[in-house]
C-alpha cells in the first residue's frame, strides 16, 4: 500500500526513513517500494532472525530488489500444456459475480496463468479445491505478481483476456468482489510494478477497459496525485 504524499514533503516514505533510520533515500525510489519495505519491517519485529530493523537491513532491502523475485518460488507440477481452461461462460453471464466466481474466472484467463495458479494453490493449500479458509486477497496478489512477471518478460499474450475478465467482474461483481478487483488485483499490480520499475501509469493502457481504466487511475490519484 502506498502512502499519500503529505503537503510540503518530498515523499512520505523518505520522511519515514530519514526520521527513523537516518537514511538518505534516492528520489527514484518509488512510494511503493517504501510502503512494501515498511510492511516487511513491521513483520520483522516479530521475527528474531530478521535484520530488517537495522539501518543496514533497510539499505539492503532497498537496493537488492531483483526481477528474479517475480518468478514462482513453488514447485512446478502443472505446465501450460498440461492444464485445460474451464468453461466459465455461465459465471460470466450471472447477474452477480462473487469472490469465488471471480477467482475462478481470472485464473482461467489463459493456460499459463491457470498452470501457475494451480501450482500456487498446491503449494499454499495442498489442494486445488476451494476451501473456506482460502486467503482471497493473498491469492489474487499472486495473480498480480504473475502479471508483473510476464510484463517484465515481454510475454503479454494473456493480458487481453485477464483484463477483459477483470472488466466483466467489475461490471457484474458484488461490492466485495469489485473491491477485490480494484484493491486486490489493480492496486497490487501497481504496487508490485512500482517495486520492479514498471510504468504502471501508462504501461497497461492498451489492455484496460473503460471501467478498469477509471478505477486504475483513481487508485493512482488517491495515492500519488501530485506526482502523477
Amino acid at each position: 500500500m502506498r502512502f499519500a504524499r503529505p503537503a510540503n514533503e518530498t515523499d512520505a516514505g523518505d520522511r519515514y526513513l530519514k526520521t527513523f533510520y537516518n537514511l538518505d533515500v534516492d528520489s527514484n525510489v518509488t512510494m511503493t517500494r517504501i510502503a512494501l519495505l515498511i510492511s516487511i519491517n513491521v513483520f520483522s519485529i516479530f521475527g528474531c532472525k530478521s535484520n530488517m530493523t537495522s539501518k543496514q537491513g533497510i539499505k539492503e532491502a532497498l537496493g537488492n530488489v531483483s526481477d528474479e523475485e517475480l518468478k514462482p518460488h513453488y514447485k512446478t507440477v502443472f505446465t501450460p500444456d498440461s492444464v485445460e481452461i474451464e468453461n466459465v461462460k455461465d459465471l460470466l453471464t450471472k447477474d452477480s459475480v462473487d469472490q469465488v466466481d471471480c477467482m475462478t474466472i481470472l485464473s482461467n484467463s489463459c493456460n499459463a496463468l491457470k498452470a501457475d495458479f494451480n501450482n500456487y494453490l498446491l503449494d499454499s493449500y495442498q489442494t486445488l479445491e476451494y476451501l473456506a479458509d482460502r486467503l482471497t486477497y493473498t491469492d489474487i496478489s499472486n495473480i498480480a505478481r504473475f502479471v508483473i512477471w510476464k510484463f517484465k518478460s515481454n510475454d503479454t499474450v494473456c493480458f487481453d483476456k485477464i483484463f477483459e475478465n477483470a472488466e466483466i467482474i467489475l461490471e457484474k461483481g458484488d461490492e466485495a468482489t469489485r473491491t477485490l478487483i480494484i484493491v486486490g488485483l489493480f492496486e497490487d499490480i501497481q504496487n508490485i510494478g512500482g517495486w520492479h520499475k514498471v510504468d504502471y501509469y501508462k504501461g497497461f493502457d492498451r489492455w484496460l477497459r473503460p471501467n478498469s481504466k477509471k478505477a486504475w487511475k483513481e487508485l493512482i490519484d488517491l495515492w500519488e496525485k501530485e506526482r502523477y
